[in-house]
């Protein structure tokens, strides 16, 4: 058979576009087209909160339950948390997020009933606080003890997209055993949270 055959041609352009398909799937595997948001939890891995489309729908000044018998909380919550438990919604990983959507224009008072987990660790879980991207407060929290916070919430923390996105970053979460991923490491429980005019 000759190399000029039909056949021949036919196979060389079959492994050409083979070849050719590999490339652009190794292409594709380098360098993913994919969101900030996916990014950075699965590729850079600089986040352990992979944030979820939520509503964020909220009545301004009214207190939520986030116990397992309390109030429907899943559309505030975008991302870092367990689902309800009996003793409150459970932090997972080193961030988490609480998203409301509001159109206020003055400042806010943010509160946050929380209780730290009693997993060994520090004496004390720190949790910095964030709205919309501005550093607002540090608060510590004990170990098996609920305390309530009132965080406020200064007018130039607000966006004009009608949204409060919260932010609690934990830099003392604890690994709740050994080679367990700081995706799920723990450190506070919400039982309750409000956002209201200051």
């Amino acid at each position: 058979m000759s190399d000029r055959s039909p056949l021949a041609i036919g196979a060389y352009s079959l492994a050409v576009i083979l070849a050719l398909l590999e490339l652009t799937i190794l292409w594709l595997a380098l360098r993913p087209n994919v969101s900030d948001n996916y990014r950075a939890y699965y590729i850079d891995r600089t986040t352990t909160c992979l944030q979820q489309p939520v509503t964020g729908e909220y009545v301004l000044g009214t207190e939520l339950n986030f116990r397992s018998e309390g109030d429907k909380t899943r559309e505030l919550r975008p991302c870092g948390w367990t689902g309800p438990a009996g003793d409150g919604t459970h932090s997972v990983g080193e961030t988490s997020r609480l998203r409301f959507a509001v159109t206020a224009k003055g400042p806010l008072t943010l509160m946050l009933e929380l209780t730290g987990v009693t997993l060994p660790g520090p004496a004390q879980q720190r949790v910095r606080i964030s709205a919309n991207g501005n550093n607002i407060s540090e608060i510590a929290v004990t170990p098996d003890k609920t305390e309530r916070f009132a965080v406020s919430i200064p007018a130039s923390a607000l966006d004009d997209d009608g949204f409060i996105d919260i932010k609690l970053d934990y830099p003392d979460a604890i690994s709740p055993g050994k080679r367990v991923s700081n995706t799920y490491w723990r450190s506070v429980k919400l039982t309750a949270a409000s956002l209201g005019p200051a």
